[in-house]
């Protein structure tokens, strides 16, 4: 896969909890980042997560 810079971003919608955005609005507002770069970061760990599980879930 290419680099993070070269790979088309799509929209995605999930629903969460009140308090979970809170918590990220905070967090975003502190690091001065935009919620979407916490969601990038937290699926790629996520990702990382289960690949070093190897679970056969066409990600390794």
């Amino acid at each position: 896969m290419g680099s993070e810079e070269t790979q088309k971003k799509v929209p995605v919608t999930t629903h969460l909890y009140q308090r979970q955005i809170e918590q990220l609005n905070k967090v975003a507002k502190e690091l001065q980042v935009t919620k979407a770069v916490l969601f990038r970061e937290a699926v790629e760990q996520l990702l990382k997560k289960y690949e070093e599980k190897q679970l056969d879930i066409g990600i390794k």
